[in-house]
């Protein structure tokens, strides 16, 4: 994926107090807390290099991914699959929870 990916490759999780965007990589690009309006803890968004990110992702071998939402939730599932048929598949389900 690019160092900055499109808008349209980020899926969004949030807690009406706050909220994150996730690649379809497993990158959180974006996420300030506690409020909209606090410092971000990872901007990679806005700056690759120096904003920090936090990513979730298989190593070692190719694949492919996918994002969707669970239906009727604000749960963000982000699949891999392996191209490689002795490595398999995993994903990683988020969502921000209310205080």
């Amino acid at each position: 994926m690019s160092r900055y990916p499109n808008i349209s490759d980020h899926g969004q999780i949030g807690d009406l107090q706050t909220a994150a965007l996730v690649t379809t990589d497993g990158c959180v690009d974006w996420f300030c807390t506690p409020r909209f309006d606090a410092p971000s803890v990872f901007a990679a968004l806005l700056d690759a290099d120096r904003s920090g990110h936090f990513r979730i992702a298989p190593e070692g071998c190719e694949y492919v991914d996918r994002q969707m939402y669970l239906p009727d939730s604000a749960i963000l599932v982000t699949r891999f699959m392996s191209l490689q048929l002795d490595h398999g598949a995993g994903s990683v389900d988020r969502v921000l929870t209310g205080r």
